[in-house]
């Protein structure tokens, strides 16, 4: 990706591989130009097939990846992308995969992020490049899915990579949480939550401000997130900061049996 440009002019398939390294998987394998990757079934993202490149041979690549997800016991997931080339997607719908989870990449230019809230009347954030020990805690009671071992693959994930991290309220409980990933002059906002009783507060807001504001310092011009299209609340939280969409994508999973 070319540096210094608007955050508009973002790529389908930067913006895949920007969201990649924002949430790296544990195990990963190249198949031509695409990217094979696993994290014990936790986290879509971290389990599917990264395909915003080229392959020789798309059925022949198919078969190889299903191989190698049932090697690791879990089903074969392709994230699709405008970056992805039609022939996966004819050819997944051959094999009746199930296409769902539709996801709208949003981007802004750091600065406007900024300067959108600067009247705002901040809540109290905390930001750090390591998170606090209540911090894990906050956003698996939100959107964790499993037990033990599946938050303890979460923690090698988000160890992973360079990061930013903010929280509202005590370090050992906070009431909301989040995650900025850092990769040079771009950061994507991960892992925003907040528990049931602080909701209301405009403290998802705030975490994004801080967040965008203490990486100034890093060098980061631009930002991305990714919210499920759905989600018209989240969608009007972010608009509000000057995120634009970009890009999208939706994850095909394999038919079970």
């Amino acid at each position: 990706m070319r540096q210094h440009e608007p955050a508009d002019h973002a790529e389908p398939a930067d913006l895949d591989r920007l969201a990649d390294r924002g949430w790296p998987a544990l195990e990963r394998e190249e198949l031509g130009g695409w990217t094979l990757r696993a994290a014990d079934g936790v986290t879509n993202r971290a389990n599917s097939v990264l395909t915003c490149g080229e392959v020789p041979d798309v059925e022949a690549a198919i078969e190889r990846a299903e191989r190698w997800y049932r090697e690791r016991g879990i089903p074969a997931v392709f994230q699709v992308s405008p970056a992805t080339a039609p022939a996966l997607v004819a050819a997944l719908a051959a094999r009746e995969y199930r296409e769902h989870s539709q996801t709208d990449i949003l981007v802004a230019d750091r600065a406007e992020v900024v300067a959108a809230a600067a009247a705002d009347t901040a809540a109290p954030i905390s930001t750090s490049d390591t998170p606090p020990p209540g911090w894990l805690a906050t956003w698996w009671a939100v959107d964790g899915r499993g037990g033990d071992a599946e938050r303890d693959i979460v923690a090698r994930i988000l160890n992973a990579g360079a990061a930013l991290y903010a929280w509202a309220g005590p370090a050992e409980a906070p009431d909301a949480v989040a995650r900025l990933a850092l990769a040079e002059d771009w950061a994507g906002l991960y892992a925003v939550a907040t528990l049931p009783a602080a909701r209301r507060r405009g403290l998802a807001r705030a975490l994004a401000v801080a967040l965008a504001d203490e990486a100034g310092g890093r060098g980061v011009r631009h930002l991305w997130l990714q919210v499920l299209a759905d989600n018209a609340g989240a969608h009007a939280l972010y608009s509000g900061l000057g995120f634009r969409p970009a890009s999208q994508y939706a994850y095909w999973t394999a038919p079970s049996g």
